[in-house]
Formats: structure tokens, sequence, C-alpha cells
């Protein structure tokens, strides 16, 4: 019974943490990430080499509020425009770029549902 007691008092903590500061739950590349009214930015690293090179974004998710943010940067200089989504969506974007390190930037704004996030460099025919 005790045991009862403290895993409700654990959930309803979570509950509003995440009521009043916004949840997030996930590493993406490799597992969806589940929002809670969560607002942040986030960044990660993508090392491109050789020639005829991009970068693909896989985005899979529904959003039930808020909104999510995507683009990529290289030196501090933003080389893509932003991508915006709002509710459901299934996308795939392909961005050529040169050789070099760049950033993905994904931004949500008090964001509620569920994303899956999948990028890669990779080698691309022209296009």
């Amino acid at each position: 019974m005790r045991t009862l007691l403290v895993l409700l008092a654990i959930a309803g903590g979570v509950y509003l943490y995440a009521v009043n500061y916004g949840l997030a739950v996930g590493v993406p590349p490799f597992t969806p990430v589940y929002y809670y009214n969560y607002t942040a930015e986030k960044t990660y690293g993508v090392r491109v080499a050789g020639g005829s090179d991009a970068i693909k974004i896989k985005l899979n998710g529904n959003l039930k509020k808020g909104k999510l943010i995507i683009w990529i940067t290289q030196n501090n200089r933003r080389v893509t425009r932003p991508i915006i989504l709002r509710g459901e969506f299934d996308k795939i974007k392909k961005y050529k770029v040169d050789y070099g390190n760049y950033t993905i930037h994904l931004k949500t704004i008090e964001a509620e549902g569920k994303v899956r996030y999948d990028w890669v460099s990779t080698k691309f025919k022209t296009f």
C-alpha cells in the first residue's frame, strides 16, 4: 500500500512539473519524442563528407498543440529556410550541402504530442 502511495505521489509530481514547466521524453533520432507543454531549442551536429552530398531529414509526428521549427546552420550561418510544422505531418526534406560540419536546430513552442525524427548525411545523385 505504501508503495502505491509513493508511486502516486511521484506521478503527481511529474504531472505538475509537466503542466508548469513542460516535459519531453525521448532522444532523437533513435526514439520517438513525446512532448507535453514543452518549449525549448535543441541542437544536433552532423558531419558531411565527400562529393554530391546532402542532409536528409525525415519528420513524422502528430502535434495536438504548439509547433515545431527546424533549420540547418553551418558556422552560425543559416543554410536552410526554417520548416514550421503543426498538426499531423509526414515529411522528408533533402538539402544539398557542401563538405563540412552542420548543426540541425529543433525548436518546439508549447508542443504537445509525439514526433519521430531521423536525419542522415549521405551521398545522393545530383538534384
